[in-house]
Parts: structure tokens; sequence; C-alpha cells
């Protein structure tokens, strides 16, 4: 009895050998037919023009792949010089504002300056060159003309009383 199951398990490994080499041989088989399939294929198109032009089609998309990624980096290296340009040239320009600006100032300042100096004089209690009221009815800082052609008490050059000061209407 102990031969008998000694002699089954060497035909078990025996078969298990030849089942995997079976599987194999059956791997290879199918991989066969798949590429003659293919083949078949290939020679039943009539475009196909042989391996000699596959080649040449490869080679003239791997260019065409080329050329569009040069393209590609191209666009974006001129896009970046491009918003350069613009950044810099924002920059001049509010460089320029700002001279323009520092200049108005200066030249408002000196044209200020040389105003005052060339202005005539005026007389106190009067706006800038505004002329006194007919009738004589101008404040002015010290003493000014009322309409009755008395003296009266200025109010400080302002025709704007001061705060607290009472304001009398003509008689």
């Amino acid at each position: 009895m102990n031969q008998g199951i000694e002699n089954v398990q060497h035909q078990m490994k025996y078969f298990n050998s030849n089942v995997s080499q079976t599987t194999q041989l059956l791997d290879i088989w199918v991989r066969v037919l798949s590429q003659t399939a293919h083949n078949q294929v290939f020679v039943s198109n009539e475009e196909w023009q042989g391996g000699g032009m596959d080649s040449a089609k490869l080679g003239d998309l791997v260019q065409r792949d080329r050329q569009q990624q040069e393209e590609a980096e191209r666009k974006i290296r001129d896009a970046e010089q491009k918003r350069d340009r613009e950044r810099a040239e924002a920059r001049d320009r509010e460089r320029k504002m700002a001279e323009l600006a520092a200049a108005a100032v200066a030249a408002s300042a000196s044209e200020a300056g040389a105003a005052t100096q060339n202005r005539p004089p005026t007389r106190p209690g009067l706006a800038h060159g505004r002329r006194p009221p007919p009738g004589g009815l101008s404040r002015g800082a010290g003493a000014a003309t009322s309409a009755r052609g008395g003296r009266g008490r200025g109010s400080g050059g302002s025709i704007i009383p001061a705060p607290g000061s009472r304001i009398r209407p003509p008689r």
C-alpha cells in the first residue's frame, strides 16, 4: 500500500510538470497567432508601403513632435520676455510720473515764490486784490469807516465775526 502511494505521488509530479510545460507552449502559440493576425492586417492594408516607409513615417512623427515641443517652449519664452518688457515699461512710466510730479511741485513752488515777490502791496483789511464794496462798508484790520461815515473797530481782517462777538445791524 505504501509502495502504491509513493508511485501515485511520483506520477502526480510528472503530470504537474507536463501541465506547466503545456501552459508555456500554449502561451507561446497564442502570441504567435496574435502576431500573425497583426501582420495580416498590415499586408492586407492597401495603404501600407512596407517597413521602410513605416520607419520614415515614424521619423516624421518624431520630428513633428520635436518641432511642436520647441514651438511651445518658444511661446513660453516669448511670453516671459513680453511680461518682463511690460514690467520694465511700467517701472519706467512710474518713474517718469514721479519725476514729472516732483518737477510740477518744484515749478509750482517757484511760481508761488515769484508771484508773491511781484504782487503789488495791498491795503490792510482787503482780501488779495479785492476792492472794497461801494459805500465804504468794508471791515479790515484797524479802523474802518461805516455807512454813517464814522469810525468803528475792525474785526481782524475777516468779514466773518469772531466767535462770541455781536454783529450790530445798521440803523
